[in-house]
This record gives structure tokens, C-alpha cells and sequence, in this order.
């Protein structure tokens, strides 16, 4: 039975069959804090249906988001390399589930499948691509550019067009102001991109909102969908 998990689910069936007991599936709400700046990482999560944040902060406590996982990933990814603290905040942004690892058990996996060490290998140079977009997208790109950004980035992961999220939230994540988050999703709203109502956003018109998000969500669409389509070699 597919794990709904990129990453596990390219396991092979020995493998996963291995793995499976180890798993335990939780159920996570917005804004659960997974991990928090340099924290030990005791566990890893391969989310199926949530949606987390990867968030940095200043001494000040101002927060940007600098990138999201989904089913085509995993949280706990310095492991992998050898490091037990997580370099940044980690939260969930939309709530759903996940399969959650411990970190010993993460290891003892890795040592054992070279298939898991390769598509985990695969999904750290899509991280890299996502955080060298979300840097420069912050230094450089307009309010309703990240804003559109963000929010086609969010719909394909999740595959839906409805968020609850409030303008608060989407301020906080692509590093704005919560006025020009308000009076662009106005904006937005008024061009019948969006539907913003009570701490709840749909997408009304792809289309158009690929053509009013930068070209940083391009770049990193374009890894994503590379990455979701390679084989990899037994």
C-alpha cells in the first residue's frame, strides 16, 4: 500500500516492508512547532497530506519563510548529512498528515537502502533551488509577486485551491508587511485571481496568477517537476 510519500513510496517493497513498522502516521494542526531554531532533531517527518513551513528568524523575532515541504519530501533533512540540530524553524502551515521516523531509525535506514539515500539525495538539490529563490525572491521581488509565488507553490503541494490561512500568516511567510499583503489581496481579489474572506483564500484563476508571480516561481516549479519525474536506477 503506497505510503502517499514521494520519498517512501520509491522504496522497494522489501525495503518499505522493512521501514513500515517503524512509521507512525500523526495527524498535525497549523502552526504545530516541529522543530525550533538549533533544536536536537529526534525524529524526521515524511509528510503525506500537510504542508510544512521552513521559517529564519532575526535576534528580533522577525520571521520569513524561506521554503515549504510537502508529499515530495521530508523535515529533518540535516540528519541525513550528518548534523542532529535543525538550522531553522520548522512548522506546520497547513494541517494534514505525516509519517513520523525516529531519528535512529532514520539511520539505521539509510545505511540499508541505497535507493532512499539517492532520492533523499534528489530532494536536498530541490532544497537548495527553493532556498536560493526564496532569497533572492525576498531581496528583489514585489509584494504580489511573492504573494502569488507562495500561494502556487501551496496549491501543488496540497493539490487544492482553498488555504485557510489569515493575512497575518501570509505576511509572516514571504516577509511583508501585513498592510501590503492586505492591499494586494485586494488587488488580487478585485482582478478575480483570488477569493479572500475570513481567514480563507482560494485561487480562482491559475493562469493569471503564474503570470503575475515572479520568475523565481518558474525556476523552482521547474526543479520540482524534474525532480517528481526522475527514475531512479535499481
Amino acid at each position: 500500500m503506497p505510503s502517499q510519500n514521494f520519498i517512501l513510496d520509491a522504496l522497494s517493497p522489501a525495503d518499505y516492508e522493512w521501514l513500515r513498522p517503524l512509521l507512525t502516521e500523526v495527524q498535525l494542526q497549523q502552526s504545530e512547532v516541529i522543530y525550533e531554531f538549533d533544536e536536537q532533531i529526534t525524529a524526521v517527518y515524511f509528510p503525506t497530506t500537510c504542508l510544512f513551513s521552513l521559517i529564519t528568524l532575526t535576534a528580533q523575532g522577525d520571521r520569513v519563510e524561506v521554503g515549504v515541504t510537502s508529499y515530495e519530501g521530508m523535515v529533518g533533512l540535516p540528519l541525513s548529512q550528518g548534523e542532529d540540530r535543525s538550522p531553522l524553524r520548522v512548522e506546520v502551515q497547513l494541517s494534514g498528515k505525516a509519517l513520523k521516523l525516529s531519528s535512529k531509525d532514520f539511520l539505521a535506514a539509510i545505511d540499508r537502502s541505497s535507493t532512499l539515500r539517492q532520492r533523499i539525495a534528489n530532494f536536498t538539490h530541490l532544497r537548495i533551488v527553493q532556498l536560493a529563490q526564496s532569497a533572492l525572491c525576498n531581496r528583489f521581488h514585489t509584494v504580489e509577486e511573492r504573494l502569488c509565488r507562495w500561494l502556487l507553490a501551496a496549491q501543488d503541494r496540497a493539490e487544492t485551491s482553498e488555504f485557510s490561512l489569515t493575512r497575518e500568516i501570509l505576511a509572516e511567510m514571504i516577509g511583508a508587511g501585513r498592510p501590503s499583503v492586505s492591499i494586494v489581496s485586494g488587488t488580487l481579489q478585485t482582478a478575480g485571481l483570488i477569493q479572500s474572506d475570513r481567514g480563507k483564500i482560494t485561487i480562482l484563476n491559475r493562469e493569471e496568477m503564474e503570470e503575475a508571480a515572479c520568475e523565481c516561481y518558474r525556476i523552482a516549479k521547474t526543479a520540482f517537476d524534474r525532480y517528481l519525474a526522475k527514475q531512479i536506477q535499481p
